[in-house]
């Protein structure tokens, strides 16, 4: 009898660490990891390394030109594409102790984190204020692990941004409002420009309270198995547990229609849909929630320039044995059909192609161009992921106006913050007749939205490494539509009537930056314009799209969240960045670390916060 009940209880004991085993490989993110093994630690104490100036050895770092030699052996993984996506997981995996290989198309790593020089000013290309990057939040500790503590943030004016309507309309009035950092201030600011809208705008902010609530539920539907968080959607256990997430799928416009009837008060709450791309009649009001949350105390900058992200992480990748590569054109992503798995990359070099092998390979390349032009269409059908890609749509294509000025930033009286400035505060009226004006009529137009912002006033190191200059930076939508048929020229020789129609926009832009700043309009030293078709060319983007797919509010559903996941079904192959996650620079640099988290399976961002806590506790002990 005992010989039964003992050979009962071991069959039990057997199954309990099988379902164990089970449970801990399929739903990794909800246990916690060994802490020996915690990735993320207390940095070492001390100042700041002084900034590296010297191009050359820059150049070390971010321009290490592919050649076959330079492959490490026996690697981990391949990430495609080296922007804040790519870094970060690999720099992730790289602190987990895996070698990765970072490949990147253009001749510089970083994707929208690159700076260039050209006639004397040196030019960010994408970065142009980031939230939270202020001492003690996550994402400051977060990217102080990626970088080793190397680099220093430096926040702008308490009034970061300012909304102004009337710009491009001779017949009307400029009207300003500022946007303050702190919650409360905002409020304020907002309760003494609209006194009879208080309820409304009291209204609105706790719905970003709300939404800031629920925003992990965004990230654990992506990394729980995905036959379980389909199950969590469709019982409806998920809408019972997060009320809010009808939210997620709502319009920023409708939700602003039922709190004010007030389109001024709108357009301000509305005012910074430029930085997803997506106008507030398709935009999800969780997306607009979530940026609005992000930038509640304000907005901060590199010292050094965007380009000291990808210097600083760079290091990180390669003392695990890794490189960063670029000139490196990854064409396809080889499959073994014997087991249907991902096994490596193809990558073009000139007239010669490379193969590399890795068990694990990333893409940071964008959903669009991993499925329709890296995977081999036979795998596309096999997994099904054609069906995913009916389901999202291309974001909007972005057109940037590079100014060179004469003058320091004391001198041309301009501060460390941002203008964002329309043609009048209906945003979803104007940006739909913009749109939909054909390239001979846009040339006749004013552009009726306008980000300015000067990049160089927002780095204290800039006149120093610059002495007399300051940049301006001004973005705007602009559909691929109106380029494309130059896709097929080569860069630097598209034409006469590309470069009129870009600089006829480019010229208008400026004009309407002199209106509001009217001590720079003799001060012009450099002007240059690069269209969609230069974002897809040096950013390796689809149509031009900077933020990837577009974050309309069918993207936000629940069931899309949780198929826009680095593990996208098939073996050997997953996905980083802003697809996978939300866009910008903390959406790729969070989509990277749900990527590392679901590659290694174990849950980093509960590591990162454990490591913080510690930190924390050791510090407050010291003192």
């Amino acid at each position: 009898m005992w010989t039964v009940v003992l050979a009962i209880a071991l069959l039990a004991l057997l199954l309990a660490v099988f379902l164990y085993g089970y449970l801990r490989s399929q739903f990794w993110v909800l246990f916690d990891s060994f802490p020996d093994s915690n990735p993320f630690q207390e940095l070492p104490a001390g100042p700041k390394p002084d900034l590296v100036t010297d191009a050359k050895e820059r150049d070390r770092v971010l321009k290490q030109s592919f050649s076959e030699d330079k492959v490490p052996a026996e690697l981990d993984a391949i990430v495609i594409g080296s922007g804040m996506g790519g870094l970060s997981v690999a720099a992730l995996l790289a602190k987990s102790g895996k070698k990765v290989l970072v490949l990147e198309q253009h001749d510089q790593a970083g994707g929208c984190c690159h700076s260039f020089v050209d006639k004397g000013f040196e030019f960010d290309t994408g970065i142009h204020y980031i939230g939270e990057m202020s001492e003690g939040t996550v994402s400051r500790f977060l990217l102080d692990q990626l970088s080793n503590g190397k680099m220093e943030w430096v926040q702008l004016e308490e009034v970061y941004d300012t909304v102004v309507f009337g710009s491009g309309d001779q017949s009307a009035e400029l009207k300003r409002y500022p946007v303050p950092s702190g919650r409360g201030q905002l409020m304020k600011s907002l309760i003494e420009s609209f006194p009879a809208e208080e309820k409304a705008i009291r209204s609105y902010f706790d719905l970003l309270k709300k939404v800031r609530k629920a925003i992990q539920f965004l990230g654990l539907l992506k990394l729980l198995p995905l036959w379980f968080a389909n199950l969590v959607i469709s019982s409806g256990f998920l809408r019972w547990m997060v009320p809010v997430v009808e939210y997620y799928t709502r319009s920023l416009s409708d939700v602003l229609d039922e709190l004010t009837d007030n389109q001024e008060l709108k357009a301000v709450l509305a005012y910074s849909y430029g930085d997803y791309g997506t106008a507030p009649k398709k935009a999800s009001f969780f997306m607009h929630a979530t940026l609005t949350n992000h930038f509640t105390h304000g907005g901060y900058y590199p010292k050094g320039g965007a380009s000291e992200i990808a210097f600083n992480i760079i290091p990180t990748i390669e003392e695990a044995g890794g490189k960063v590569l670029v000139r490196a054109k990854v064409v396809e992503i080889v499959m073994d059909e014997a087991v249907n798995r991902a096994i490596g990359v193809r990558v073009k070099k000139g007239h010669n192609f490379y193969e590399i092998i890795a068990p694990v390979v990333i893409s940071d390349a964008g959903l669009h161009n991993t499925f329709e032009k890296l995977l081999p269409p036979v795998a596309l059908q096999k997994f099904g992921l054609g069906q995913l890609l009916k389901r999202v749509e291309h974001g909007v294509g972005l057109l940037s106006v590079f100014v060179g000025l004469e003058g320091t930033k004391e001198e041309l009286g301009l501060k460390a913050s941002n203008i964002w400035a329309f043609q009048n505060a209906d945003l979803d009226g104007v940006y739909e007749k913009y749109v939909k004006l054909s390239p001979d009529e846009v040339m006749k137009s004013p552009v009726p939205l306008l980000f300015v912002s000067f990049p160089s006033t927002k780095d204290p190191t800039y006149n120093d490494r610059y002495p007399g200059k300051t940049t301006c930076a001004i973005v705007t939508v602009t559909p691929y539509e109106w380029f494309e048929q130059w896709t097929e020229e080569k860069v630097m020789h598209r034409g006469h009537d590309y470069e009129s129609l870009k600089m006829t926009i480019g010229r208008q832009m400026w004009n309407q930056v002199c209106e509001l700043f009217p001590q720079l309009e003799d001060k012009l030293e450099y002007l240059d314009v690069g269209t969609p078709l230069s974002n897809q060319y040096y950013l390796g983007t689809s149509r031009g799209e900077v933020y990837g797919i577009d974050h309309n509010k069918e993207r936000f559903s629940p069931e899309m969240i949780a198929k826009l996941r680095p593990d996208v079904g098939v073996p050997g192959l997953y996905l980083t960045g802003q697809d996978t996650f939300i866009c910008g620079f903390s959406g790729a640099m969070y989509g990277g670390v749900a990527c590392a988290s679901t590659v290694l399976g174990r849950n980093l961002l509960g590591d990162l916060l454990k490591a913080k806590a510690k930190v924390k506790k050791t510090q407050k002990k010291a003192q």
